[in-house]
């Protein structure tokens, strides 16, 4: 809940600033804009970590395998890069560059989740 409220408080102070700035410079209001998604992120590390921790050790109690985890886990990591990728593409004006970043992280993660996919046919066939 402190993180949230650090989060919110330098978000909405950078933009306020970049709303300032964005009439003379531009140019300078995205690089606020991207500097700010990138200090969200780093803000929420400690958070993430815990989370990972929570999740490897909750796998491991149910013996599902780490390749399954980490299928999971790459595609939402894909997804969040992909979304912020694209949201930054947008408020610069780039709405083609934004939804080509959205495909392709679209199937980046398809690609990550393969295995997993593949796992869960052969359970599937397995049953058959």
């Amino acid at each position: 809940m402190t993180v949230l409220l650090k989060i919110a408080g330098a978000v909405i102070a950078g933009s306020a600033f970049g709303l300032l700035v964005k009439k003379k410079s531009p140019e300078t209001s995205l690089l606020l804009s991207v500097a700010l998604a990138i200090l969200a992120v780093m803000l929420c590390l400690d958070i993430l970590a815990a989370i990972l921790e929570f999740l490897r050790n909750t796998a491991r109690a149910a013996n599902i395998p780490d390749a399954s985890l980490d299928a999971v886990l790459k595609t939402v990591g894909i997804s969040i890069v992909a979304k912020l990728t694209a949201d930054i593409c947008k408020e610069a004006g780039q709405a083609a560059a934004a939804s080509g970043v959205e495909l392709a992280g679209a199937v980046a993660a398809v690609y990550v989740a393969l295995p997993l996919l593949q796992t869960a046919l052969d359970m599937i066939e397995s049953l058959v």
